[in-house]
């Protein structure tokens, strides 16, 4: 018989546990346990070990059923303290001005500590062991099928055909938002355009290519907030609605799967497809994605790229754009904290070569979305797929 625990939070990167085929029960607050070693992307029951002052993550961001609602969730952060048992997923993070790790090198006894890498709830072994972290106990695996459930068990977007040649690109605008590091404005250059643009009566999906799971980012480009509750009806998705907790040391060809899962969904629900990928296209665990020869293809018929940038040195990523990834000047947009100021934006066009726009900035020439923040940029993005449209005719 299946031994079973008693949980306290679910991180919302295992939120595939409710939302997948063959769920939990929406108001669980038990799991049945397999008391086993796990490997990098298992789901894993753990207790909080430790949770010293100072940590840089000292919380976990949390799914749980909505009161009174048979189809929405609730996102939310909680603080974390000794005893506290929460479900979490086994993985590494990339993060430059964050925590990063990598995911466990073998599989994890009952009884081993690992570190809360993020408030998403990836669990792993930190790189700057000296800092003060989260310590997770783990207890062992939530057993589905009789064995620890894995992260590509969790696929919670219905299934549609992969595709798998550059030919089969959809005829749906692409927005790429990439930048050059972590914390220039990526997320907010998104979530600007994607208001303007739904202001205009466009439909806009979402979807974030890359990065290490947390949910702040979909809530934010899909409803305006970083927490809060979502249901089925939400345009915004990532790569934990594919399968992985993170894209940070997966094979180049799971992250390209899943990338390409994420955006053919996104571009049959979607009149504009925006997509993100975490820190820089260069960056490890984006660096797959942002070369996909399919999503190229897709970016030279019908996309463009906006990256965001937070210095006039950071716009150099430019070149790295256009020299490994092919994408021509004219379909490439600067934004990001650079853009915020007119001076620094005259120094980014000169130096870069490309036009650069503030992310925020209303636009005169709509009625409609142009008046809200971010108008100017969706009033360059719709000039430009316009523009693109009469050259594939």
């Amino acid at each position: 018989m299946t031994e079973t625990t008693k949980v306290d939070h679910f991180a919302t990167t295992v939120r595939g546990l409710f939302l997948a085929p063959e769920p939990l029960p929406r108001e669980a607050r038990e799991v049945p346990l397999l008391p086993a070693p796990l490997a990098s992307g298992a789901v894993a029951v753990a207790e909080v070990a430790s949770a010293p002052e100072g940590c840089a993550v000292d919380r976990l961001e949390v799914i749980e059923p909505l009161s009174g609602s048979s189809d929405a969730w609730q996102a939310r952060e909680v603080p974390l303290g000794p005893g506290a048992r929460v479900v979490v997923a086994l993985g590494g993070r990339f993060a430059t001005r964050g925590i990063p790790g990598r995911g466990p090198d073998r599989p994890v006894p009952p009884g081993a500590e690992l570190d809360l890498l993020n408030v998403g709830g990836v669990a792993g072994l930190c790189s700057e062991p000296h800092r003060p972290l989260v310590k997770l106990r783990i207890l062992g695996g939530v057993e589905r099928g009789g064995r620890p459930a894995l992260m590509r068990d969790l696929i919670s977007i219905p299934g549609v055909g992969v595709p798998v040649d550059e030919d089969s690109a959809p005829g749906t605008p692409l927005v790429l938002v990439t930048g050059s590091d972590m914390e220039v404005g990526k997320t907010t250059c998104a979530a600007s355009l994607a208001f303007s643009l739904r202001a205009a009566g466009i439909r806009v999906t979402y979807v974030k290519l890359t990065g290490t799971g947390r949910m702040r980012d979909l809530m934010r480009v899909n409803y305006g907030r970083g927490a809060g509750f979502f249901d089925s009806a939400r345009l915004a998705w990532d790569f934990v609605d594919a399968g992985l907790a993170t894209t940070f040391e997966i094979p180049k060809e799971e992250v390209r799967w899943c990338a390409r899962l994420l955006l053919g969904h996104a571009a049959l629900h979607g009149e504009i497809v925006v997509a993100e990928v975490a820190d820089a296209p260069c960056a490890d665990g984006s660096v797959a994605a942002a070369t996909d020869p399919w999503l190229l293809s897709w970016l030279r018929r019908r996309g463009l790229v906006i990256c965001a940038c937070d210095t006039l040195g950071s716009t150099l990523i430019v070149h790295w754009i256009r020299s490994h990834m092919g994408i021509e000047d004219e379909d490439i947009l600067i934004s990001g904290r650079v853009a915020n100021d007119a001076a620094l934006r005259r120094e980014a066009e000169h130096m870069a070569g490309v036009t650069v726009v503030n992310c925020t900035s209303p636009s005169g020439l709509s009625a409609l979305g142009g008046k809200t923040a971010g108008g100017a940029l969706s009033d360059w993005v719709l000039r430009h797929i316009m523009s693109r449209r009469r050259v594939i005719a």
